[in-house]
């Protein structure tokens, strides 16, 4: 696969408005996992597949800063940063659109928030095989549902999404968020009539891992009120698929403008299709796989591909799975990143002899007389001696003053627990000051609301 063939693009401008118990001002995509910022992991996936060049979508205002985060991880990909206006209220689709002239081939989407091992290679020659206009990946959900939050107790509410797909083909017929059905969900007919057996999965997630046509975003272009790809565009061009081609060209008697202007809002539009692709798709099985029995006018064709059930795939766009996969970390690197990558970043300076199982990222100061177990340090952060940390993330530039005992905790960007501090089961809120000598168990410290409830959506 080369870069001739597909273009690569990574969305990183998201606001993290799902996990502000951490963020605070930082970037979503520089939340440490591990020794890395988020975003290295994509990055790093579409290294492995031989992609030498990139485009990543950021905010303006935040693009130096992850530049320069990004300068000091182990990659060697090409980053091209579109950058998009701070003041936006861009979705995901705004993001495309806003980069449409960068896209001149068929190109891959990925979110900035996925850690994955995943091979890409199965997704692409299904998208390949059936001249498809979309294909996308599902992983297996359920990867944070042995992981408890801590801080007051809540109620996890994980999202699920129904997915549709035609078991003998891998064709996707709906892709629908669980939440938006009630007690029933209602298929329509010609979702199953002759088309063989259609399996409706809840325990699988989209990946925001995607493949497309050059023309899909040539589409999408003219589409200027759809403003999310997963959540609007996607249903959209699921549901083109059923869109048929005129067996004669579409008259318009009146007036050579209203012609144009009636084409130019039609898919078909978009689609190549020349005379010689129908005489194929007349005269061989190509292009019938939707249905057993062929029928006119598929030319909109949308794949799902799982993952392999062993494979690593988590998105992490929740403060719960945040934890999660760095809780998880030490366990799956090997398998996730191989032995090429330490655990401990070359960068971080590690004073403390009694260490088990830890994490650190480029530039964490970890003293010497400190007792740290089984927990992540993220960069810039400085735990200053006789301290124990145990099964805690300690967030990017977070202090923590000395004689402090932290356990089960996560320490958030840019807080500062300041000295005797003893805190279980806590969450410290980005920017939070922890004042000397608290004694806290199952809070969230927060400046927005001391003693805030969590709602984890």
């Amino acid at each position: 696969m080369t870069n001739s063939e597909f273009q690569a693009v990574v969305l990183a401008a998201g606001r993290g408005t799902r996990l502000p118990e951490v963020l605070g001002d930082a970037p979503k995509c520089l939340l440490p996992v591990g020794p890395f910022p988020l975003l290295w992991y994509p990055l790093n996936m579409l290294q492995q597949h031989n992609f030498s060049e990139v485009i990543v979508v950021v905010l303006e205002q935040e693009k130096l800063e992850i530049q320069l985060a990004l300068e000091n991880t182990p990659l060697k990909l090409k980053v091209d940063y579109a950058t998009i206006p701070s003041d936006s209220d861009f979705g995901t689709a705004d993001s495309l659109r806003y980069i449409y002239d960068k896209i001149k081939s068929d190109f891959i989407v990925v979110s900035c928030d996925i850690v994955s091992n995943v091979s890409l290679y199965p997704l692409i020659n299904k998208f390949r095989e059936h001249d498809a206009a979309l294909a996308l990946l599902l992983f297996k959900s359920g990867f944070e549902s042995d992981v408890v939050m801590p801080g007051p107790k809540t109620k996890h509410k994980p999202e699920r999404d129904l997915i549709g797909v035609h078991s003998a083909t891998q064709r996707l017929a709906f892709l629908t968020a669980a939440s938006d059905c009630e007690e029933t969900l209602n298929i329509q007919r010609h979702l199953l009539k002759n088309k063989g057996q259609l399996d409706v999965y809840s325990r699988l997630s989209d990946a925001h891992i995607y493949v497309l046509k050059k023309w899909v975003i040539n589409y999408l272009q003219r589409k200027e009120n759809i403003s999310t790809f997963k959540g609007e565009f996607l249903p959209h061009l699921i549901k083109k698929q059923h869109t048929k081609r005129p067996a004669k060209a579409v008259q318009d008697t009146t007036s050579e403008v209203g012609l144009v202007t009636k084409l130019e809002d039609s898919i078909l539009h978009y689609v190549p299709h020349t005379a010689l692709d129908q005489k194929i798709t007349q005269t061989s099985l190509f292009n019938q796989s939707l249905s057993h029995v062929p029928y006119h006018g598929d030319i909109v064709r949308c794949y799902a591909v799982q993952a392999p059930k062993d494979a690593i795939g988590v998105r992490v766009n929740s403060t719960l799975s945040f934890l999660a996969i760095n809780r998880k970390l030490a366990s799956i690197w090997n398998d996730l990143c191989g032995e090429t990558h330490p655990l401990i970043a070359p960068g971080a300076l590690v004073k403390s002899t009694q260490t088990k199982e830890i994490i650190a990222a480029d530039n964490a100061k970890l003293s010497e007389k400190t007792s740290l177990n089984y927990s992540v340090f993220g960069p810039n952060c400085v735990i200053n001696p006789k301290n124990i940390v145990s099964n805690s993330l300690v967030l990017s530039n977070a202090i923590v003053e000395e004689g402090c005992n932290i356990d089960n905790c996560i320490v958030g960007h840019r807080a500062h627990v300041k000295s005797g501090s003893v805190l279980k089961n806590c969450i410290i809120g980005p920017n939070y000051v922890v004042d000397e000598d608290t004694k806290s168990t199952a809070m969230h410290l927060s400046n927005a609301d001391q003693y805030m409830e969590i709602d984890i959506q």
